[in-house]
């Protein structure tokens, strides 16, 4: 199963590039999902293996990761308001829950580390 999923995020990725090198454009929304996705396939496969430790090291990217998806997310709705397109309600909502999941996540690094910090030093 790792390996199905792995290999159907390298396709999507694939696919993305195609489409732009064609001229149809850079799919922002598929994009998007790229840098969260593909650590999270990657860590499985790693999982599957029996490399803990790497995995949790990609899971780790894959958490960090969100941020720029969003970002992409946001730059893909406000260029298609620039065009005029209306506004895609599915990717707004991933770009919305994206961003505030993100800031969570994190808060949430910052927080442990500095409980680790706190730890150490006592």
């Amino acid at each position: 199963m790792s390996w199905g999923f792995a290999a159907a995020m390298a396709v999507m990725a694939v696919s993305v590039v195609v489409d732009w090198r064609r001229g149809d454009g850079l799919d922002l929304t598929v994009a998007a999902l790229l840098p969260v996705l593909l650590p999270y396939a990657a860590g499985e496969l790693l999982r599957a293996y029996g490399r803990e430790g790497a995995a949790a090291r990609t899971d780790s990217a894959s958490r960090w990761m969100t941020l720029p998806a969003a970002a992409l997310l946001w730059a893909g709705l406000i260029t298609g308001w620039r065009r005029g397109d209306g506004t895609q309600w599915i990717p707004l909502t991933a770009a919305v829950l994206m961003s505030l999941g993100a800031a969570v996540g994190l808060l949430k690094g910052l927080v442990e580390r500095r409980v680790k910090q706190r730890a150490a030093a006592e």
